[in-house]
């Protein structure tokens, strides 16, 4: 007699309108489950999700997906934040070492305030500049000092340069490519009288050395142009040798391309003698040939290198420059 038993309360009836009716359609879905595939089923999916949650609860060293052997596709459930960035971490540790890679063109060492600002370009969108203005901004002073670095002659209607930031070398080598292109057909198809439709279907070479970095190998594919390979020798320390490219230029040639230190050892090709040698034949034989510095691992190096000869928009023939 000194104990009360207090039969518990119906488990929804404290709870605000909107829960009840959640319960309620979770309660009617189950049972419509039921009919549909029957008791055993509902059971073995519930048990399945039941599970889910626990691993979400879970570090992911001890949860079941832990054991999953790579994805196939789509999983049926989302997994926690941590699990995943756990699991892009182990599969980075199966990656060469960024600090050893020579090769990589991007910083293997950052600063923290570096990272902070490079997740806030994650979520900002530069093809809408009516959005960004502020952002756009900040970009056209980027170009201009980078320009200005190099020596490009200022703007002849005035304001800033002309140049934009990419998605890495890939996008810078390609849109220069382009422009190389552009300009070489508009020359070649006034120098043969040719129509639109007929230049349209001539193929443009480019000069470059072997030593060239993946990037171009999607210009050569993807955009029609046909590669003249120049290969540098270990007595030139890997750089090529300027006069060599006069076995390779003709007339459907849309540009020269000097590497401005390669990524195998760094070697810079001779823009300086290089633009000699393009004067020479340009000269000779009325061409108009231009070069495209790619700057590689040296683009933001040689300037402020003692001792290095012109390499940038001080030589007349330098048309186009990247910097990875």
């Amino acid at each position: 007699d000194n104990y009360s038993y207090k039969k518990p309360a119906d488990s929804m009836s404290g709870s605000p309108p909107h829960k009840k009716r959640h319960r309620e359609s979770i309660r009617e879905s189950v049972e419509e489950s039921v009919k549909n595939v029957g008791r055993d089923v509902v059971i073995a999916q519930l048990q399945l999700e039941l599970d889910h949650l626990k691993d979400e609860q879970e570090t992911y060293y001890s949860s079941s997906e832990c054991a999953i052997d790579g994805f196939k596709g789509i999983p049926d459930h989302g997994f926690p934040a941590g699990h995943v960035k756990e699991r892009i971490i182990q599969n980075h540790e199966l990656d060469n070492r960024p600090r050893l890679n020579t090769s990589s063109y991007v910083n293997v060492v950052s600063e923290p305030e570096e990272r902070e600002v490079a997740l806030m370009g994650l979520e900002v969108n530069l093809a809408d500049a009516s959005v960004y203005p502020a952002s756009v901004e900040l970009h056209d002073k980027v170009v201009n000092m980078i320009a200005e670095l190099w020596n490009c002659p200022p703007p002849a209607q005035g304001g800033n340069f002309s140049g934009s930031g990419t998605v890495g070398s890939t996008e810078a080598c390609l849109l220069a490519g382009l422009a190389h292109k552009f300009r070489w057909r508009q020359w070649y198809q006034t120098k043969h009288g040719l129509t639109h439709e007929q230049v349209m279907g001539v193929v443009p070479n480019i000069v470059i050395s072997t030593c060239y970095q993946a990037a171009w190998e999607k210009l050569f594919r993807y955009f029609d142009v046909i590669p003249k390979f120049v290969v540098p020798t270990l007595a030139n320390k890997m750089a090529i040798d300027a006069n060599m490219i006069r076995d390779f230029v003709d007339d459907k040639t849309m540009a020269v391309v000097g590497i401005l230190g390669n990524h195998y050892n760094g070697a810079y090709d001779p823009i300086w003698d290089m633009d000699k040698v393009v004067s020479e034949i340009n000269a000779e034989k009325g061409y108009q040939v231009g070069i495209h510095v790619d700057g590689a691992s040296g683009g933001f190096i040689a300037p402020f290198q003692d001792n290095v000869p012109a390499f940038d928009f001080r030589l007349t023939n330098v048309l186009r420059y990247v910097f990875l």
